[in-house]
């Protein structure tokens, strides 16, 4: 069963921006052999608020995709061997239907009364 996903991965902030664009690019190759690609958000460059290995930088961007149980797994191995991300992270997507009644604390009812 296909299920959604959302990746975000950040690439070294110091590399030129046409190899971000290639790194951008097979891993949108890779989701779309692997998966059924949406689409990739792109955040930008962005400060660290502490050092990742020495880098003060990353460049953000957001994938997503519906794939199997098996393709964080495929991901994750590929990930880990790409010396230019710095930091992955994957997680699945969860629709939020009403999104107000998730930051309204509901209301207690007492009975009015008593002794």
């Amino acid at each position: 069963m296909k299920r959604k996903y959302e990746t975000v991965v950040i690439f070294d902030g110091s590399l030129p921006d046409d190899v971000i664009e290639i790194e951008q690019q097979k891993v949108e190759s890779f989701l779309k052999e692997n998966a059924d690609f949406e689409k990739t958000v792109s955040w930008g460059k962005k400060n660290f608020a502490y050092n990742i290995g020495k880098k003060k930088m990353g460049n953000y961007f957001f994938f997503i995709y519906n794939g199997e149980g098996d393709i964080y797994d495929k991901l994750n191995k590929r990930f880990q061997l790409d010396h230019k991300i710095l930091r992955h992270m994957t997680v699945l997507f969860e629709e939020v239907k009403d999104f107000k009644s998730a930051l309204i604390k509901p209301e207690i009812k007492t009975e009015e009364g008593g002794k």
